[in-house]
């Protein structure tokens, strides 16, 4: 089972180093048939991470 955490300052990924680079989607202003779209082209720009917040 793969394993997430954090120790010395730094993320680890089953034991290996991981750097976190996030994206930032407001969900409340798009559209849901829209989300998968969005997560989609987060990933293709290279990001790891989603960011949002609650309204």
């Amino acid at each position: 089972m793969p394993t997430f955490e954090a120790k010395e300052n730094r993320f680890y990924y089953n034991d290996e180093p991981v750097q976190l680079i996030a994206g930032a989607i407001h969900y409340f202003r798009v559209v849901p048939e829209y989300w998968e779209d969005r997560l989609r082209r987060l990933i293709a720009c290279g990001f790891n991470t989603v960011e949002t917040y609650v309204p």
